[in-house]
């Protein structure tokens, strides 16, 4: 590995001006900052908007290196090549030694032994500042949870959010105005093609690129570059069908055994364990989440009927076509994902009847949330019954139901109601 000549392509690549994106991270905490999400999502762009926003605040460009392990040229990197190349760095650059040092390494997890050199270099290097990014949730959780315990703060980063769409595609609005404003039918255009294709950055970046084709390319990735190859997956064929399964399960109830007499019945002998263990290395790789009925016991939430969702709408389109005609579906799914977004802690009840969404701040129910396509004489007993139980269940004064188009107020038992357009939500939010 030829670490000098790793560390001049740096020094000769031009930062480039990105797009921003909603969210920041402090980097003047001590703590070493980690950045994790799904392959694709704009982590590696992420790094290149905090490196502007230091050099703005007055950071030398000669103090901040980064390099990506993806790289070919990186391939089977440890421990001892990050010594390497952290010692040419500092040979090669004019460090400003009145100011930190900023480490950006992209797809860390790759490199062996890379969490016990970062407590190295955390513990002995005071003038240095880590950022880490990975595509593994549990991977990154499972090294900090032993030797970089409590020396890390993490970031999760996304695919845009819709208010982020907007942004990047200079669609104005005010929220004050827009319901009787010309902007609300550009707004929700670009919600209405936001629900299908999704929010994976590159879409916005480059609107010639075959949809359908690129967020594939993205699920094939994953599938076989974070858990293919990271746990050795010998019956690739039985991975994918499951896989299958579970995007065709997107928002509705489902049981790990139920998928497992599912699996069999077109061929695939599979046992609900190894249905438990895959589905981890799913929700692993920020392709799919389980949401789990709010239990005050762990095991009862465990065995009791889950939902799932996926990452992102265009990625379930593109993988799973028949959901694109499923508007209600879809909206679940990306209200589900923006509440994840948020860093919220999400559970669903589930009695007598159900609420697609709690939301549970301070171990306490703060909120309960309905999705919709419409309130009709089909579903507003349902919808309202589930939302209703729920709040009495976890004494709220106050429910919300999102739609697709509906909004206004409604008082139900004592039980304040608001219907609002999932696409308004969102830009609340």
């Amino acid at each position: 590995m030829e670490h000098k000549k790793i560390v001049i392509n740096w020094k000769e690549f031009n930062i480039p001006d990105v797009l921003p994106r909603l969210s920041d991270i402090d980097l003047s905490v001590d703590f070493i900052i980690t950045i994790s999400g799904p392959r694709r999502a704009g982590k590696t762009y992420f790094c290149f908007q905090l490196m502007q926003k230091l050099m703005k605040n007055g950071i030398s460009r000669e103090n901040i290196f980064y390099i990506n392990f993806e790289d070919n040229h990186l391939l089977g990197a440890n421990a001892d090549d990050l010594d390497k190349i952290l010692e040419h760095f500092l040979e090669l650059s004019e460090i400003n030694k009145k100011q930190k040092i900023y480490l950006f390494f992209d797809e860390i997890q790759i490199v062996k032994d890379w969490d016990s050199w970062a407590r190295k270099v955390y513990d002995q290097r005071k003038d240095i500042r880590l950022i880490l990014t990975g595509s593994s949730s549990k991977l990154l959780s499972k090294e900090i949870s032993t030797k970089l315990r409590g020396r890390v703060i993490n970031k999760e980063i996304f695919p845009l959010s819709f208010k982020e769409t907007l942004s990047w595609g200079n669609v104005p609005y005010n929220l004050k105005t827009i319901s009787h404003s010309k902007e609300k039918a550009a707004v929700k255009k670009a919600f209405s093609q936001f629900l299908i294709n999704g929010g994976y950055p590159a879409l916005f970046i480059d609107k010639t690129l075959q949809k359908e084709q690129i967020l594939q390319s993205y699920y094939d990735s994953v599938i076989f570059k974070d858990i293919i190859e990271r746990y050795k997956i010998e019956d690739v064929k039985k991975l994918k069908s499951l896989a299958q399964l579970l995007f065709q399960s997107v928002s509705s109830d489902l049981s790990y055994s139920n998928l497992a007499n599912r699996m069999k019945t077109i061929g695939f002998d599979i046992s609900k364990n190894t249905v438990i263990e895959h589905i981890s290395y799913f929700e692993d790789a920020y392709l799919f989440f389980q949401n789990l009925k709010y239990e005050y016991s762990v095991s009862q939430q465990m065995g009791s009927i889950k939902k799932l969702y996926c990452v992102d709408n265009g990625i379930l389109n593109a993988v799973s076509f028949k959901f694109s005609e499923n508007i209600g579906k879809l909206l679940e799914n990306l209200v589900f994902i923006e509440l994840k977004r948020k860093n919220e802690s999400v559970y669903r009840h589930k009695a007598k009847n159900d609420c697609d969404f709690l939301i549970v701040r301070k171990n306490k129910v703060s909120e309960a949330i309905q999705v919709t396509q419409k309130l009709d004489e089909t579903t507003e007993k349902r919808e309202i019954d589930g939302l209703i139980e729920a709040l009495k269940e976890h004494k709220l004064n106050e429910g919300l139901i999102l739609t697709e188009e509906q909004e206004g107020e409604r008082t139900v038992e004592g039980k304040k109601i608001v219907i609002k357009p999932v696409w308004q939500w969102l830009l609340e939010k």
